[in-house]
Formats: structure tokens, C-alpha cells, sequence
């Protein structure tokens, strides 16, 4: 029998995000060190490589000031061949009489009983495209759920464990803009100079510092923070009389561009324009899109690799001297090949693809070989793909467990202005409700302060300009009158977001059905989402810290548009889509965009998908990484704790392609 032929690539990639640009970034870093076995890497990317060149990335900025409606991936064209999740597809997924109905709008087929109230971006750079930035850590008890509150599972790693890969992640990919001595999290002995506590000698005494200083809270933030004084919020609890929560405004670490703490830090602006983004501007669009690439995006890392590493070899360039990148666009992953091997185990054997092209021609299909193959398409891409290539599922895990970010908004109207819409999205929250014994009977959340007034829940301002011309607020105004009131009006607006926890449930699912699939043929994710009563019974809470919250900024009274005076103008009518009906009482709970579970790790194959590495416990040569890989969510926003794992995966890849 002959010997098969030889891999294509040391490593074959699928998803051109983050996760992606810092595993290949990381190999090639770790072959550099040693100064041989330089990796060909070949990048899978479904959707366009437009914005890798500065001038095209403003194409996404113009489509972005053109659009109507400013939802996260209104500045990212959808093709197709490469269909994305729409927040604007959602639709309701129960009648009035309960019955549950499938919804198949958009991209994701919805069999509820809720639809899934997130999407992300089908493009080269992924969502970190249109995140907001925030790169807050986990918690070290948002590692050991099951030991501590006896709910949901442990990892298989601790916060020790992964911290020096947090502050890889801060320093050497994203860039992290935030100061230690304002960070303000429960739970944690000795504050947070001992939970930043670094082992890495560039940190005397080990006081750890970001690489930049943080980028400085809003007028809104510290309006907050001077109204409401010492104010400490009581809540009601079945296991106590009250559980009280000291209420202390933390700025919040970002990925934007600001000033270096270290003199030897290097800032990096645009992909293609590297003078452009040195600093945030305080544009206020973060959400969808950074105009001059302030904030981190994986363009960035991916730009830096194909300038490096051109696959092309220049003359007299000789095979082997150097890393090689290849970054194939529109091309869609449509199968994991796997087979036994010859030590009578599994193994990948090929990614089989389609190439799309914007010319006419029809797609051609293509199969890649590797000596090693990861997914990084993020939970819900990894998980359609995995099921429709029968791979890395003995444990019946994959597309398992599907967690997001539940959001409570509320909002109101303040006595004096705030400067809304002035600079980012958010840079500070309420981080006293994170952790606490309270989590053996209801989830955790984090309190977003937002600084857009009420663009995501009133569609303001452009929602207020129509109360106001529409006579809403008698006469109907133009002109100075309009403008004047505008002026009145607007800056006075704000936004919380109570960003709830969400446990694993096996329930909540994506599966595949071949009775839905997109124009390639790929099967489009079907999606089984729900909130459990651990989840439900923090609604109330919330509202009620809001309540206390709006009454100690003195605007406790409940107002509602067209009328505008000072007040709460929370309010959460049934027919929503996002409607969530508990303890006789309606609310309307939003996605965050923060798309976790679907791939586990975990130290069992029976109940696990991957193990602490990310590689698949059926087959050794595959990786599947994201934040699919999380076993749980706690209340940070999850791209930080993904480009950690990521490197901590990257490191194992290069030791073994290099052994």
C-alpha cells in the first residue's frame, strides 16, 4: 500500500476572527522563538476580505452612515452563499394561546420557546468587527459554579490558571486600556491588586498594570456616581431577609486605543493605515463600527500576519526560512472529513470547502489536508458544522448548551444633561452584583451603563424627532423650535443594561434539519432557546435594583414617549419578540451578542467535546476553539476569556507540531 500523500498545510484554520488570527499568530510567534519548522497556515474564511485595506474598510463606514436602522451588522453586507443572523429577523415564536411556532425568517431557523436574540458578523475579522470592546476577566468562582453554588458544572481549569494568559491576551493581542485601582469586583480578598496579582517578572512585587492607562469614564458615569452617594441596594431572598449591595461605579476595560503605560508598548491603528486609530476618538458608533479603528479588531492581527507572511515567496526566497499565510475568503466550510488512522483511532482527514465568487461563476468545491485542523467559526458556525459532518459528537455535546448574555434594558430621562452620544458606548458599569452567595438561587448580572441615551431600546434619537415633528409634544415643532427641544431632550437620555447570567442547559440547543439550508447548500443553524427559572428569578431582582437605582437619581416616576419630562420610561408591552412573562410580571430580555456553549471542555469525553485545550476528544488533530468551548458564562463579556483560551490552544499546537 502506498504511503498518502503529503498535508497541504501544517495548519488549516476555519474562521477568520480572532480566535483564528491568534491561534495562527501564536504558532507562528512560538516557530520564530525557535528559529525553525516555520508553519504554511491557510486560513478558511466565509465571508469577504473587504476591510483589509483601509480604504475599503470605509466602505463599511459609509454603508453604516447609509443604513436606517443601526443594528450590529448594518455596515456588513450579507451574501447568499455566506448568510449572517439579522437582529431585525427576529420574530415572535409563540402565539398568544403559547404554542410554540418555528420562525425561519432569517439565517437562524427559531423553535423557541424564545428566539435566540443574537447575531454576529460573516466577515473576515468576525464580530470582533462590531463588538463593543469590553474586556472584562471572569471571576475566579465563574470557574467552579458546581463546587461553590452547587449549579451548573466546573471547568477544568481555575482563574490562576488561566491569568497569565489574560494578561497575554491584554498586553500582546488586544490591547487593553484600563487601570488596576479602579476596578471594583465583589468577592474578591485583598481587592483588586491581588485578583490582577501577576507571576511575570515584568510586574514588580507583581503589581500588574495594562498596557495602556483607561480610556476616562463619561460625564453620565460620574453624574451617576455623585447623585446617588453611598447608595447600598437591598434585595429580597427566600434563603435571608435581604442581600445588600454597596453600589461602587468601575470603569471598565477596554480595547481601545489610549495612552501607554510602558514606553516600549506599541499601539496598532488601522489594518492597511497604521497611523490611523492611535487613539480612541470618541466616536460614538463602537457598536457597529469603529470609523478610524481605534478599538481592536481582528483585522489587525490578520493584516500583520499577511505582511509578515506572505504565502508568495519573494525571489530567491527558499522554502522552509519563513512562516507562509494563505487567507482564502468566501470560501465556506461545508464538511470535517474524518477517518480511522493507522493507530486505529480517528483522525481528520480533510476540510472539505466552497469557493463563492461575485462575478457569475458558479462555486467550486475544494478539499484542504493539514497536519492539524481547527474550527474557530465561533459556537454556532463550530456546532452546524460538527453536525453536519457526524464529527466529534460520541458525547452527544455538540450544539449543546447554547448560553448569551440575557439583557434587561431600562431607561430614563435625567433632570440636567449628560452629554449622551458623546464618546463610547459604555465605560463604566455596576459591577456589585457579579458574584455573591445569592447564586445558589438566581443567576448573576453585570450593570452596563450605557452612554448612548435610549438608541437601543427607543430607537432614539431619530424615534424622538418623529414625537416631536409628529406633534407628540404640542405644536409639532421645526426648525429652531425643533432643534431647541432636541438640544432639551436628547443629552439628558440614558440606558442601563442588566446583563444577566445564563447557566448551560442541554436543552438549548442548535441542531441542523436538511429541510434548511442556505444557497451552498450548507445547513442553516436551527436553534432551541429558553431561559431557566435560575435565570427568570433575577428579573425581578434587577428590576427592583433599578428601581432603587432610578429613585436615588431622583426620576422614580414612570413616563412614556411622546411625553418627555424627567422619569423612568422602562416599560416592557406584551407582543414583543423578546417578551418573557415571570411571577406576573411581563419584561422584554434582548440578546447581547455574546454566543457561548455548543462545544464544551471538560475532563470526561461522555459529557464533554473538548478537553482544557480545546482539542477534540474524538479526534487528537482537530481543535475546536471559541467561546464555544466555555462551560460557563459568568457576567464578563466573553471575547477576553476566548483570545486567553485561544492562546493557551496555540501554545499546545506548537508544541506538538514542533515536537
Amino acid at each position: 500500500m502506498s504511503n498518502p500523500p503529503p498535508p497541504d498545510y501544517d495548519l488549516v484554520i476555519v474562521g477568520g476572527g480572532i480566535s483564528g488570527a491568534v491561534v495562527a499568530k501564536t504558532v507562528i510567534d512560538a516557530a520564530n522563538k525557535k528559529k525553525k519548522n516555520f508553519p504554511k497556515i491557510l486560513i478558511l474564511e466565509a465571508g469577504r476580505a473587504t476591510a483589509l485595506s483601509a480604504d475599503k474598510y470605509d466602505t463599511y463606514v459609509e454603508a453604516y452612515h447609509e443604513a436606517l436602522i443601526k443594528v450590529p451588522n448594518a455596515p456588513y453586507p450579507a451574501s447568499s452563499s455566506a448568510p449572517q443572523p439579522d437582529v431585525l429577523d427576529i420574530r415572535p415564536v409563540q402565539h398568544a394561546q403559547g404554542n410554540t411556532v418555528t420562525s425561519a425568517q432569517g439565517y437562524f431557523v427559531q423553535k423557541g420557546p424564545l428566539p435566540f436574540g443574537s447575531d454576529y458578523a460573516r466577515s473576515l475579522g468576525g464580530t470582533t468587527l462590531h463588538w463593543l470592546g469590553t474586556c472584562l476577566r471572569m471571576l475566579p468562582n465563574d470557574f467552579k459554579m458546581r463546587t461553590v453554588y452547587k449549579r451548573a458544572v466546573d471547568w477544568p481549569l481555575t482563574y490562576d490558571q488561566l491569568k497569565p494568559y489574560y494578561e497575554r491576551a491584554e498586553w500582546d493581542i488586544i490591547g487593553v486600556a484600563a487601570n488596576v485601582d479602579n476596578q471594583h469586583y465583589p468577592g474578591i480578598e485583598g481587592g483588586p491588586k491581588e485578583y490582577f496579582k501577576s507571576k511575570n517578572p515584568k510586574f514588580p512585587k507583581g503589581l500588574y498594570r495594562f498596557p495602556m492607562e483607561e480610556i476616562p469614564s463619561s460625564y453620565l458615569d460620574r453624574y451617576i456616581s455623585k447623585t446617588i452617594g453611598e447608595l447600598k441596594i437591598k434585595l429580597p431572598s427566600a434563603a435571608k431577609p435581604t442581600y445588600e449591595f454597596p453600589v461602587k461605579i468601575s470603569n471598565t476595560p477596554v480595547a481601545r486605543n489610549s495612552t501607554p503605560t510602558d514606553p516600549d508598548y506599541r499601539i496598532v491603528g488601522a489594518a492597511g493605515n497604521a497611523e490611523r486609530g492611535q487613539r480612541c476618538e470618541g466616536n460614538s458608533s463602537c457598536i457597529p463600527i469603529c470609523p478610524v479603528q481605534a478599538k481592536y479588531n481582528a483585522l489587525k492581527t490578520l493584516y500583520e500576519l499577511i505582511v509578515k507572511y506572505p504565502w508568495e515567496l519573494k525571489e530567491k526566497e527558499k522554502d522552509g526560512t519563513r512562516a507562509r499565510v494563505a487567507i482564502l475568503s468566501q470560501s465556506v466550510a461545508m464538511e470535517v472529513t474524518h477517518a480511522k488512522g493507522t493507530d486505529a483511532g480517528e483522525k481528520v482527514t480533510g476540510i472539505t470547502y466552497k469557493r463563492y465568487y461575485d462575478d457569475g461563476r458558479p462555486p467550486t468545491e475544494h478539499m484542504v489536508t493539514a497536519r492539524t485542523y481547527v474550527l474557530a467559526a465561533n459556537a454556532i458556525e463550530n456546532a452546524t458544522l460538527l453536525l453536519a459532518s457526524k464529527a466529534a459528537n460520541r458525547s452527544r455535546q455538540v450544539g449543546r448548551n447554547l448560553m448569551d448574555h440575557p439583557l434587561l434594558l431600562t431607561w430614563g430621562l435625567l433632570k440636567e444633561s449628560v452629554g449622551a452620544y458623546r464618546g463610547p458606548g459604555s465605560t463604566s458599569g455596576i459591577p456589585a452584583f457579579r458574584d455573591g452567595a445569592f447564586r445558589d438561587e438566581r443567576t448573576a448580572f453585570r450593570v452596563e451603563i450605557g452612554n448612548w441615551g435610549w438608541n437601543f431600546p427607543e430607537n432614539a434619537p431619530y424615534d424622538t424627532v418623529l414625537d416631536l415633528v409628529g406633534g407628540g409634544e404640542k405644536p409639532k415643532l421645526y426648525g429652531k423650535d425643533l432643534r431647541r427641544r432636541i438640544g432639551e431632550i436628547v443629552p439628558r437620555q440614558f440606558r442601563i443594561a442588566w446583563e444577566l447570567e445564563q447557566d448551560p442547559e442541554e436543552r438549548n440547543r442548535v441542531t441542523i434539519d436538511d429541510a434548511y439550508r442556505d444557497a451552498l447548500g450548507k445547513h442553516r443553524p436551527v436553534i432551541h432557546y429558553d431561559l431557566s427559572e435560575y435565570v427568570r428569578a433575577s428579573l425581578p431582582w434587577a428590576a427592583e435594583a433599578n428601581r432603587q437605582l432610578f429613585t436615588a437619581l431622583g426620576i422614580a416616576n414612570k413616563v412614556r414617549r411622546p411625553t418627555y419630562e424627567s422619569g423612568d420610561y422602562s416599560h416592557y408591552d406584551t407582543g414583543n419578540p423578546m417578551t418573557v412573562e415571570y411571577g406576573g410580571q411581563t419584561y422584554w430580555v434582548a440578546g447581547a451578542g455574546h454566543v457561548v456553549g455548543t462545544h464544551r471542555m471538560g475532563t470526561d469525553p461522555k459529557t464533554s467535546v473538548v478537553d482544557d485545550y480545546q482539542r477534540s476528544h474524538d479526534l487528537p488533530n482537530l481543535y475546536i476553539v471559541g467561546c464555544g468551548s466555555m462551560p460557563t458564562l459568568g457576567t464578563s463579556n466573553p471575547t477576553l476569556t476566548m483570545t486567553a483560551l485561544a492562546l493557551r490552544t496555540a501554545d499546545k499546537i506548537a508544541e506538538e507540531l514542533f515536537a
